[in-house]
């Protein structure tokens, strides 16, 4: 039976490392904990692009960064529910995703305005995420039939205004202690940069992860007395990452496509908890949560759209294929495949090639290019082939992936 309903809640800059259910010990994530208990966690999902305006569009019409918005026309993930009867809200305090073109489909807007942020907030209810998700929980008592709530938080794109204990709760008492900054840090690192500086950098980002781990744990509480909670799909997800060392970056920099930065997370919790404490390895990207979510509640897709359904293969109707996923950028381009993850950067033309084997190196922190050259071949030519196909208008008919980018040569 179709969902009907659905709930998703988008938080910018949360990378899928620093929840416990992706495998992080070290910072408390009770909330995300909870909810992957309940849903089907999706282990390898790749932002396309590290533009949110191109991740809106890509949830909000079911388009790849590389595909062109020419034909196949498809209607809006909004207009799809109002079409099916369902009442569309979104609920957002992020300038870039209130603005989207694509956010004039839902029928009803609320902006949570954030007022400046002098300081770190002395309880969780002062910050702007307690707000926005208070602010979202109120439009759900409203809500009683079929409904599309969409949540989009600034999270840690915006202020970091999380209570001082929730950052020293994760500092060793021999540790600095952990810097009363508010704006979110942004800078290469260089030879020399002092590590404690970058610790505590680390610091306040764990403490926004946990401010936002308390107010999912809110949402969770607010569906469990609500009349829709079991009846409707809950999807929890990001746009992007935030790097805080790796590769030499702290915060947006340059926007390197690396794990980091494309690594977010994906938690689906289906009526009645199906698919509870499952795990899938499909490679997935953001605009395929569009099909997901309107096949979910039952609302007609076209033919196109439903090309490759993730529902599909969630349910058992397809067999899986081996999937790649690609992403761009400013001179950047990245092909991730089950076994390899390549980095291409362009510069004067001249492209420049990094390689990690995955999933073993999971940070990417051995880089393997020479010693792989006919990986880093077949990848590039792979790479072409896909975003050629892409913007052709042949991206849902992707001949199936080579063998030989499956499985690393032993």
């Amino acid at each position: 039976m179709p969902a009907h309903s659905a709930v998703v809640v988008s938080i910018d800059r949360l990378g899928a490392g620093w929840l416990g259910p992706y495998g992080n010990t070290w910072l408390e994530t009770l909330s995300f904990n909870r909810l992957a208990a309940q849903s089907l966690l999706f282990e390898t999902v790749l932002a396309d692009s590290a533009s949110i305006e191109q991740c809106c569009r890509a949830w909000w019409l079911g388009r790849h960064a590389l595909q062109p918005d020419a034909e196949p026309a498809a209607l809006p993930l909004a207009s799809l529910g109002a079409k099916a009867g369902a009442r569309t809200v979104l609920v957002t305090d992020d300038p870039a995703a209130r603005n989207h073109p694509l956010a004039a489909g839902f029928g009803e807007m609320q902006v949570v305005e954030q007022p400046r942020t002098a300081g770190n907030a002395a309880d969780v209810e002062d910050t702007g995420l307690f707000r926005l998700f208070s602010a979202a929980i109120a439009m759900l008592d409203e809500c009683s039939a079929s409904t599309l709530l969409w949540v989009h938080a600034r999270g840690m794109s915006g202020p970091w205004d999380a209570p001082l204990e929730l950052r020293n709760q994760v500092a060793d008492e021999d540790d600095p202690e952990p810097p009363k900054l508010i704006e979110p840090p942004n800078q290469m690192l260089r030879a020399g940069s002092d590590p404690d500086e970058l610790l505590g950098f680390v610091h306040a980002y764990a403490g926004q992860v946990a401010l936002a781990d308390l107010c999912l744990g809110m949402l969770l509480a607010a569906l469990d007395v609500h009349p829709l909670g079991d009846r409707a799909l809950l999807a929890v997800t990001s746009p992007r990452g935030y790097p805080l060392g790796e590769h030499g970056r702290v915060g947006p920099c340059d926007e390197a496509l690396y794990g980091e930065l494309l690594h977010v997370p994906l938690i689906v919790r289906f009526p009645e908890k199906e698919h509870a404490l499952a795990r899938s390895r499909r490679i997935v990207q953001p605009h395929e949560l569009y099909s997901l979510v309107a096949e979910s509640c039952g609302w007609q897709l076209s033919a196109a759209a439903q090309s490759g359904s993730l529902l599909a293969e969630i349910r058992g109707d397809e067999l899986p294929q081996p999937r790649i996923a690609c992403s761009i950028g400013s001179g950047q381009r990245a092909i991730r495949t089950p076994a390899w993850i390549l980095r291409e950067e362009k510069t004067d033309g001249a492209p420049r090639y990094e390689l990690f084997a995955k999933p073993d190196d999971r940070w990417e922190a051995n880089e393997v290019s020479s010693l792989c050259s006919e990986a880093v071949e077949l990848l590039a030519a792979e790479l072409e082939r896909f975003e050629a196909a892409a913007r052709g208008g042949e991206f849902a008919q992707s001949p199936p992936l080579a063998e030989e980018l499956c499985e690393l040569w032993r």
